[in-house]
C-alpha cells in the first residue's frame, strides 16, 4: 500500500511540475533571435523582405529557399524609394548614416550632431531625415538644414514631403498622440486636428488619437492619409483620413455591431486597427483578426489569413501582393492569446 501511494504521489508531483515548467513558457517571452522581441516594419521588392526588428538588426529573407541573413545593425528606420532601400543607421549619440542596402557603391550621407534621429522621409531628390531638432533635405552637398521651431519628440511615423510639408504622428496608446505639421519653409510648427468642445471627439485630437500609420494619397498629391486607432479597456475606434493642409475628411471607419448589454459592441464604437500601409493600388489597414484593403475608393473588410512557419517566423501566403507576419506579442486572456499582425506589400 505504502509503495502504491508513494507511486501516486510521484506521478502527481511529477505531473504538477510539468504544468508548472508548462505555464513557465509564457507566450509573452516571444521573440526572434536577430530580430528581438517585435518586428518594427518590413519592405518587399522582388524575391526578399526586409525586416527591421527591435533588436534594430535588418533580416534579409529569400522567399524562394526562406534563407535569411543579417544585413545591418544600429537600424532605426527603412525607407523604400524606388530602385533603392534606404536605412537611417545610427553610428554614436552624436552621427548617424543614410545608406542604400541595395547598392553599396552609393556614397553614404552622414548627419552631425543635429539632435536625436527620428524617421527617413521622401523627398522628389531623395531621403531627407528629421530630427528633433532638424529638418534635413537632401542635396548635392549632404543636406540643406531647415530648424523647426520647436523641437519634436523621437518614435513617431513621419510622412513624405508633401508640398512644403512634413506630417508627424505619435502614437502614445490610451495617452493619445496627434498629428503634427511642420512648414518646412518657414518652420513653423503647429496641431492638425479638428476643433469640438469635447476633447475626444473632433478628429485627431492629440489627446485621444494615437497615430498609427502616415502614407501618401497618390489621389490628391498635397495630401497624406492618416490611420488614428485605440483600442483600450472598452473603447474601440479606428479610423483613416485624408489630411490637406489643415482640413481633415474622413475616408474610412467600419462600425462594430451593436450587441445587446455589452459594454464594447455599444453605439459609436469603431472597428480599430494596429497600421496602415500602402499599396501598389491602394492602401491596407491591418488589425488582429481583419484587415481593410482599399482599391481607389472601394474598402472591402476581409479575414485574417492563416499564418504559417516560414524561416522561423509565422507569415501567410501572399494575398493579392501582400503577405501578413506575426510582428509581436500580445494580448492574451485564461482562454487565448492574440498577437499583433504587420502587412508587407511585396510587389515587385
Amino acid at each position: 500500500m505504502r509503495i502504491i501511494i508513494f507511486t501516486a504521489m510521484l506521478i502527481l508531483t511529477i505531473s504538477g511540475q510539468a504544468i508548472a515548467q508548462t505555464r513557465m513558457v509564457s507566450p509573452h517571452d516571444w521573440t526572434d533571435p536577430d530580430l528581438g522581441g517585435a518586428i518594427l516594419e518590413g519592405v518587399g521588392k522582388g524575391e526578399n523582405i526586409w525586416l527591421r526588428g527591435k533588436s534594430r538588426k535588418v533580416v534579409r529573407f529569400d522567399r524562394r529557399t526562406e534563407d535569411r541573413t543579417i544585413v545591418a545593425t544600429d537600424v532605426i528606420d527603412l525607407l523604400a524609394d524606388g530602385p533603392h532601400l534606404w536605412a537611417l543607421v545610427v553610428l554614436n549619440e552624436n552621427e548617424s548614416v543614410v545608406r542604400d542596402l541595395l547598392n553599396a557603391s552609393l556614397h553614404e550621407r552622414r548627419v552631425y550632431f543635429e539632435g536625436s534621429p527620428i524617421s527617413l522621409f521622401a523627398t522628389p531628390n531623395g531621403p531627407g531625415v528629421l530630427t528633433t531638432t532638424m529638418v534635413l533635405l537632401p542635396s548635392d552637398q549632404g543636406f540643406n538644414r531647415r530648424p523647426p521651431a520647436a523641437s519634436l519628440e523621437p518614435y513617431a511615423h513621419v510622412s513624405a514631403l508633401t508640398g512644403d510639408d512634413l506630417f508627424i504622428g505619435y502614437n502614445k496608446g490610451e495617452w493619445g498622440g496627434g498629428l503634427l505639421r511642420i512648414h518646412v519653409p518657414t518652420g513653423t510648427v503647429s496641431f492638425v486636428k479638428e476643433a469640438s468642445d469635447d476633447p475626444c471627439r473632433g478628429r485627431l485630437n492629440p489627446s485621444c488619437a494615437p497615430i498609427v500609420g502616415i502614407i501618401r494619397d497618390t489621389m490628391n498629391a498635397n495630401c497624406v492619409l492618416v490611420g488614428a486607432s485605440l483600442a483600450h479597456l472598452t473603447g474601440r475606434y479606428g479610423e483613416v483620413m485624408r489630411v490637406c493642409t489643415d482640413r481633415i475628411t474622413s475616408v474610412f471607419s467600419d462600425p462594430l455591431p451593436v450587441l445587446p448589454n455589452s459594454i464594447v459592441n455599444r453605439p459609436g464604437q469603431t472597428w480599430p486597427f494596429s497600421g496602415l500601409i500602402e499599396t501598389h493600388d491602394g492602401w491596407i489597414a491591418v488589425g488582429r483578426e481583419r484587415y481593410a484593403r482599399a482599391r481607389g475608393a472601394t474598402v472591402t473588410m476581409s479575414e485574417m489569413p492563416p499564418l504559417k512557419p516560414w524561416s522561423g517566423l509565422q507569415i501567410s501566403d501572399p494575398v493579392d501582393g501582400v503577405v501578413f507576419v506575426q510582428s509581436a506579442c500580445c494580448s492574451s486572456s485564461d482562454s487565448s492569446v492574440r498577437y499583433s499582425v504587420l502587412a508587407i506589400s511585396v510587389e515587385p
